[in-house]
Order: structure tokens, then C-alpha cells, then sequence
């Protein structure tokens, strides 16, 4: 096994290249490379390895109400089957992924039913073991924040006396579902309601790009 300290970045393959940001995933989740002739190794459940973080963070239960309807909103349908439409995905009702990854969902908007996904993934994994050339890691972040504006400007839309959600949304995965590869993805969403907790724009749903690496 040789350090990553002198890993060539020539034997990895990308899908898309995005050659910084996986260096760093890599050097974060894998204390080694993998020679030609190596066999994969039995690696037992070990929870350090697969960190699970939510946050959410209201000041009161009118705000812990906003970011709940927030989590709630759905993403548009029309927008989400023309999406999933090239991975063939038939779209259901709440459903926030378009495409899957490594037998992993992509998410086309961030919900409460997409951070539980993720979060319950994470904590199994933790509860496993498996069997792989490196040793496997996953980790979700999720943050969830409101802020109340007089006044709040979006593209050329400007709302009054609004509360504006702030969903944020990290994953990797690196050797779980495959002994050969990794993934990672981050996501935004903003959600803008009224002070009756109408939901009046969503931005940041839609496709997302997900960095895959193989070595």
C-alpha cells in the first residue's frame, strides 16, 4: 500500500472531472492508494468513519414552523419528471430524487424526506461492515437556518415582510456501495414564505452535479 502522499492523480478516472475537489475528498476519507495486485480487505462496522450532522436552527417556534414548511414544499413535478426522464425514474408524489448514483439518490430539491434519507444511510453504514480496497467512509451535513427581511430581493422579484429559509445540504460516500469508487454532492435551497407560512418562491431545486471518482 502506498501513501497518498505520492498518489498519482493518473490512476483515477472522473465522471466529471473536477480534479481539486475529489483530490480532497480522497486525502479526507482514504489513508492509502490501492497497487495493481491488491485484494480488498474485510473492514469491520466502524461509526467514526460515517459522521451524520442535522442542524437546524430556529429561534422560536414560529421560525421552527417556517424551515418545517420549508422541508415540506415540494419541487415542481413538471420540472422533476423532465429531469428524471433521461435516467428513465417514473416520478412519484413527494418525491425530491430524479436520478440514482451508485445505487445512491440525487436529490432535484432538498426536503425532510431527503435529509432522512440520507441520514438513516449514513448511521447503517456506520452499523456494517464491508469489503473494499480502501476503507469506507459516507458523511452527511445538513443546515437548516430562517432569517425574517422587510425586505428580500431574488433575481427580479422583491418580497416584503418575508421569512426566508436557507437549506443546505452535503454528502459523500466513498467505497460503500461499490470497492472501487466514490461520490459526493452539495446542495442549496431557499425557500421564501409569507408570514402565513405560504411558500411564494423556491430556488435551487433542479439537477445536481455529482463528482464520481474510481480509482
Amino acid at each position: 500500500m502506498k501513501s497518498l502522499d505520492h498518489f498519482s492523480i493518473s490512476n483515477i478516472s472522473f465522471r466529471p472531472i473536477v480534479l481539486i475537489a475529489v483530490a480532497l475528498t480522497l486525502i479526507e476519507s482514504a489513508p492509502a492508494a490501492m497497487l495493481e495486485g491488491s485484494e480488498p480487505k474485510n473492514w469491520p462496522a466502524d461509526p467514526e468513519k460515517h459522521k451524520a450532522e442535522v442542524q437546524r436552527k430556529p429561534d422560536d417556534k414560529k421560525q421552527e414552523a417556517m424551515i418545517a414548511a420549508a422541508e415540506a414544499a415540494q419541487p415542481d413535478p413538471k420540472a422533476l419528471r423532465e429531469a428524471a426522464a433521461d435516467s428513465k425514474i417514473a416520478v412519484v408524489n413527494h418525491q425530491w430524487w430524479y436520478k440514482l448514483e451508485l445505487g445512491t439518490r440525487i436529490p432535484f430539491a432538498i426536503t425532510a424526506d431527503a435529509v432522512e434519507y440520507y441520514l438513516r444511510m449514513v448511521e447503517n453504514n456506520g452499523k456494517q461492515a464491508f469489503k473494499s480496497y480502501l476503507q469506507p467512509s459516507s458523511n452527511v451535513n445538513y443546515q437548516a437556518a430562517v432569517a425574517f427581511h422587510k425586505e428580500f430581493t431574488s433575481g427580479e422579484k422583491v418580497f416584503q415582510n418575508v421569512h426566508v429559509v436557507t437549506l443546505k445540504l452535503k454528502f459523500s460516500q466513498n467505497f460503500v456501495s461499490d470497492q472501487t469508487s466514490g461520490m459526493f454532492f452539495t446542495k442549496e435551497r431557499v425557500v421564501i414564505l409569507d408570514e402565513a407560512g405560504k411558500v411564494l418562491l423556491i430556488t435551487g431545486d433542479g439537477p445536481t452535479e455529482v463528482p464520481i471518482l474510481a480509482i
